[in-house]
């Protein structure tokens, strides 16, 4: 559990390395916000079915889903991920949270490539198989 001030944002954090304990995993409609900074092998998002499954190198960002996601995981993930509070992520966000409402983003679209090197430098690269 993160302390004080980002207990009042943050529900909780998670680290997910190696073989996932499922392949695709759908999640359903949800009043909160999800964060996940890839650190390994693109994963797959497919939300909807209306809507094409798209590959996330990166990470992603969601705010309040209204419909299920299907998230779909390489053999070998590598992710860190926080579910945020529905209210969460908006102090974090350069644009209103509603516009990432059941769409999910890359971390880039939503902070710029910067982002994306800074979790790439900022992260300890491990080679071998021990959990952080």
């Amino acid at each position: 559990m993160p302390r004080p001030p980002l207990d009042g944002l943050i529900d909780d954090l998670y680290y997910l390395e190696g073989a996932p304990p499922y392949a695709r995993l759908t999640l359903p409609p949800s009043p909160a916000a999800l964060l996940i900074v890839n650190l390994g092998a693109p994963f797959r998002i497919r939300a909807g079915t209306d809507i094409e499954t798209a590959e996330y190198a990166d990470g992603c960002v969601v705010t309040t889903p209204t419909r299920a996601f299907e998230f779909g995981y390489p053999p070998g993930t590598r992710s860190v991920g926080v579910h945020v509070k529905p209210w969460g992520l908006a102090p974090f966000l350069p644009m209103p949270a509603a516009e990432l409402c059941d769409r999910p983003v890359t971390i880039e679209q939503v902070w710029g490539r910067r982002a994306i090197l800074s979790f790439g430098t900022g992260w300890p690269r491990r080679t071998d198989r021990a959990r952080c």
